[in-house]
C-alpha cells in the first residue's frame, strides 16, 4: 500500500524598494540580467553612445558634471581686426624692415640732392662776373649766361625731386601691398583657429547630448524593471522595446536639430570671416588710392623748383 503524499506550494512575496529592481533581477537570474545589460550596451553603441558615457549615472559623477557645466563659460567669437593683427610679431618685424628700407631710400635721395646742389653751385660760381674792369657788354653777356644756367638747373632740380618722389610713392605702395598680404595671412590663420574652436565646441555639445541620452536610456530601463504593474518578463521586455523606440526617435530628432543649429552657426561665422577679409582688402585699397591721388595731384601741379 502506497504511502500518502502531500503536495505543498510555497509562494514567497518579497517587497523590493524602489531603485533596487535591477539588483533583485541580477540576484534572481544573473545570466538573464547580464544578457539584457549586454544587449542594451550594444543598442546604445549603435546609437553612437559610448560605454564611458553610460556610466555617468552615478550621483557623484552627475554632481561633478553639473559643476563643470556651471564653470564652463559660453564661447564667444572675438572680432578679428586689422589693428589687432598689427600687434602680431610677424607684422612688427615686417614694419621694422620696411622702415629701414624707406630710411635707406631717403638717405640716398638726400645724398643725391646734396651732390646736385654742390655741382650746380660750382657751375654758377664759374659764370659769376668778376671785378676785372670789363665793359658793360661783357657783364650783360655773363648775366644772360648765368640766368640761362639757373633756369637749366631748376629743370634738373625739379626733375630730380619728381623722380625721387615717384620712387618713394612706388616703395610705399609696394610696402602697403606687403602689409596687406601679411595681414591677410594672419587673419586667415586667426579665422582657422576660431573655426577649430567652434568645431571643438560642437564636439563637446554632441558628447554632452549623447551622455544625456545615455542617462535617459538607463533611467528608462530602470523604470521598466521596477514597474510593479508589469507581471512578467515578457511584458517588461515589450514595454522596454516601446520606450526604447520612442527614445530612439526622440534622440534622432535631437541630433538632427543640433546638427542644423551647428550648421547655421558655422555659416554665420563664415560670413563674419568673409566680411573681415573684405574690410581688410578695402582698407588696403584705400591706402593705395591715397598714394595714387597724391602722386597724380603732384604731377598735375608740377612747377619748376629750386633750392635756396
Amino acid at each position: 500500500m502506497s504511502l500518502a503524499m502531500l503536495f505543498i506550494c510555497i509562494e514567497l512575496k518579497i517587497y523590493v524598494p524602489d531603485g533596487l529592481g535591477d539588483l533583485m533581477d541580477a540576484l534572481s537570474d544573473p545570466r538573464a540580467f547580464l544578457s539584457a545589460q549586454e544587449k542594451r550596451l550594444v543598442q546604445m553603441r549603435a546609437m553612437g553612445i559610448e560605454e564611458a558615457d553610460i556610466l555617468v549615472n552615478r550621483p557623484e559623477l552627475g554632481s561633478q558634471q553639473k559643476k563643470d557645466d556651471e564653470k564652463r563659460e559660453e564661447w564667444r567669437v572675438e572680432a578679428i581686426t586689422a589693428e589687432a593683427l598689427r600687434a602680431e610679431k610677424e607684422y612688427i618685424k615686417l614694419r621694422r624692415k620696411q622702415m629701414k628700407e624707406l630710411e635707406a631710400l631717403r638717405k640716398r635721395h638726400h645724398k643725391d640732392k646734396q651732390h646736385m646742389q654742390k655741382q650746380q653751385c660750382l657751375a654758377v660760381e664759374k659764370l659769376l662776373p668778376r671785378d676785372s674792369g670789363d665793359d658793360s657788354g661783357t657783364a650783360a653777356s655773363e648775366d644772360c649766361a648765368v640766368r640761362s644756367l639757373v633756369v637749366n638747373q631748376m629743370h634738373q632740380w625739379s626733375s630730380l625731386l619728381a623722380s625721387q618722389r615717384s620712387q618713394e610713392w612706388e616703395l610705399l605702395r609696394q610696402q602697403l601691398n606687403q602689409q596687406g598680404a601679411l595681414l591677410r595671412t594672419l587673419m586667415l590663420k586667426a579665422q582657422a583657429a576660431q573655426m577649430k574652436q567652434l568645431d571643438a565646441k560642437f564636439e563637446r555639445e554632441n558628447k554632452e547630448m549623447k551622455t544625456k541620452q545615455a542617462k535617459v536610456s538607463v533611467e528608462t530601463a530602470r523604470e521598466v524593471s521596477s514597474d510593479k504593474t508589469l507581471r512578467n518578463k515578457a511584458e517588461r521586455e515589450r514595454r522596454l522595446r516601446e520606450k526604447n523606440s520612442n527614445n530612439t526617435k526622440k534622440f534622432i530628432e535631437e541630433r538632427k536639430s543640433a546638427a542644423l543649429k551647428q550648421s547655421k552657426e558655422r555659416e554665420r561665422l563664415k560670413k563674419v570671416h568673409e566680411k573681415q577679409l573684405h574690410d581688410l582688402q578695402r582698407e588696403i585699397d584705400n591706402g593705395l588710392e591715397l598714394y595714387n591721388t597724391a602722386e597724380l595731384e603732384y604731377k598735375l601741379c608740377a612747377k619748376l623748383e629750386c633750392f635756396v
